[in-house]
């Protein structure tokens, strides 16, 4: 062996070794992507072999961003919106956000409000802000599958609620029951992901009195509070004991702009600010800014009612389908998403679809326990995508 090549066989043992020196945090060791990852690596492999996959497991408006948007942040941008902002984001835009809650009966003014880089940013920052470690933290199940990865990172103990039997909706009866004052955080999240069920404001008032009966947190997820069609959701924007995180990723197709938001007492915005300003610092100034004119123009309105129209044709196009094939799903009344129940083991029937279809979905394990014979699915796509792949699966079913 020469010299060169005995020192690259050197360097090369050496970088193994340390891969194995290197230990990851304790709070991170039970942290796993393996379900999604391999979902991913699934759609690949499918791919490769020449496969032509539609995917319906992706959460994300297939939309891109409205043209004035853009035109918009392309302005803010010549104007000068390439620096920081404050922490708690641009005033106009916390005042036109503050006067859509009003508007809902919600007490809500720009103190309240806090733009960060993302919902995902505002959801970690309430997380780590009000996760005591060695608490309990309350997840409905199904429910988004960060939630249960936020649980872990701050070493909490998951208490999981399942919504199964009333419609995927929380039942104050059942949540009363695992309740205690060592619960520091239940986690909500209505229109719901991955169900598209939605809760009323009575129906979520009911939930923050318990919490709030607890001394808890409720940290509540409305994403996708602005796409709906038959039932209006609620809103705990204004509750004392509520963080409500919101942003514009889906309802203004923007989620690689990175503006979100999250409305609380000012007490409890600055605590979350302790990690906001070490974490995000602040979302985008020129996505910031043309947000807010767009607002002031209310013209995000027409945006997403457009958007929101093409979806209801979307879902009643699959349900209608799903239920021909014999599936027994609860019809959505919010966000993009179907979650049905398969006569058999959910994963490994995504595994098959992709590899023999071409359609890939999300299997249920991931939202929570008691999930394993359920699916997701994503209309998010084009109608011509979605007819092409109910045709596959019922030609796999049959």
């Amino acid at each position: 062996m020469t010299g060169d090549l005995r020192s690259q066989a050197v360097e090369s043992i050496k970088k193994e070794v340390m891969k194995l020196a290197i230990k990851e945090a304790s709070r991170i060791s039970q942290i796993s992507t393996s379900t999604i990852r391999r979902m991913f690596e699934i759609v690949e492999i499918a791919r490769k072999k020449g496969i032509d996959v539609i995917n319906l497991s992706i959460g994300e408006p297939d939309f891109d961003t409205h043209k004035l948007i853009i035109e918009k942040a392309s302005k803010a941008m010549m104007d000068g919106y390439t620096h920081y902002t404050s922490n708690f984001g641009i005033e106009e835009l916390r005042e036109e956000i503050s006067k859509r809650y009003r508007a809902r009966g919600a007490d809500i003014a720009p103190e309240n409000i806090m733009l960060t880089t993302g919902a995902s940013e505002a959801l970690l920052n309430a997380s780590l802000a009000f996760i005591e470690r060695g608490s309990k933290v309350v997840v409905p199940s199904p429910s988004f599958l960060g939630y249960y990865t936020y649980v872990k990172i701050c070493e909490a103990e998951l208490i999981n609620l399942k919504t199964h039997d009333n419609q995927f909706r929380v039942d104050p009866e059942n949540l009363n029951e695992v309740m205690g004052k060592d619960v520091s955080v239940i986690f909500l999240n209505y229109p719901n992901n991955p169900t598209g069920c939605v809760m009323d404001q009575r129906e979520l008032k009911a939930i923050a009195e318990i919490a709030y009966d607890y001394d808890s947190v409720v940290i509540s997820d409305e994403v996708y509070d602005a796409i709906y069609y038959d039932k209006k959701p609620g809103t705990l924007a204004g509750y004392d004991n509520v963080i409500v995180i919101n942003a514009f990723s889906k309802s203004l197709a923007m989620t690689g702009w990175r503006v979100g938001f999250a409305i609380a007492e000012q007490e409890m915005l600055e605590k979350m600010l302790r990690i906001h300003q070490l974490n995000g610092v602040c979302a985008p100034a020129f996505a910031q800014k043309a947000v807010a004119e767009i607002m002031i123009e209310g013209k995000d309105r027409i945006i997403t009612a457009e958007m929101v129209s093409e979806f209801r044709k979307r879902r009643d196009f699959v349900y209608s389908k799903l239920l021909e094939m014999g599936f027994k799903v609860v019809k959505p009344e919010g966000a993009f998403y179907f979650f049905p129940e398969y006569n058999g083991n959910s994963s490994e029937f995504v595994e098959r679809l992709i590899m023999e279809k071409g359609v890939a979905l999300t299997p249920g394990i991931p939202f929570g326990e008691g999930n394993e014979r359920y699916f997701r699915i994503s209309y998010a796509t084009s109608m011509e995508k979605l007819k092409e792949a109910m045709e596959r699966i019922e030609e796999f079913l049959g």
